[in-house]
């Protein structure tokens, strides 16, 4: 169930702006920087994600968010960095509306989740 709240909370672009800045520091300026070089403000940026994710995590992917999180102080803004870093990272690619979008940052032919997990 929190993981659900997570990803229909920061699905909102407004929601994900303002979770986003709640955490700050490096990962907050990382967010921005990716966001500004794919031409989207942050909120839109790690909305898109989050939607994607939604739409694609199996159920591997959900567990290991899971464990991920369990017992952090804030589970939900965690979860968030959990999602996010593999694109700040690894330049994982993740689908705006059903199109392929690929960060400028540093794009190594990943996807954001496994290549078995379904697309809607």
């Amino acid at each position: 169930m929190l993981i659900a709240d997570m990803i229909h909370s920061c699905s909102n672009a407004s929601v994900a702006e303002a979770a986003v800045s709640c955490i700050g520091g490096s990962f907050a300026e990382r967010v921005a920087a990716v966001a500004v070089k794919n031409g989207m403000n942050v909120g839109r940026f790690v909305a898109i994600i989050m939607r994607d994710f939604g739409r694609r995590a199996n159920d591997e992917a959900l567990s290991a968010l899971r464990e991920k999180i369990s017992g952090a102080d804030q589970p939900l803004l965690q979860g968030l960095v959990q999602v996010i870093e593999p694109v700040l990272n690894d330049g994982a690619a993740f689908f705006d509306d059903g199109a392929l979008a690929v960060p400028t940052s540093a794009f190594r032919g990943k996807t954001l989740y496994d290549s078995r997990t379904r697309l809607h």
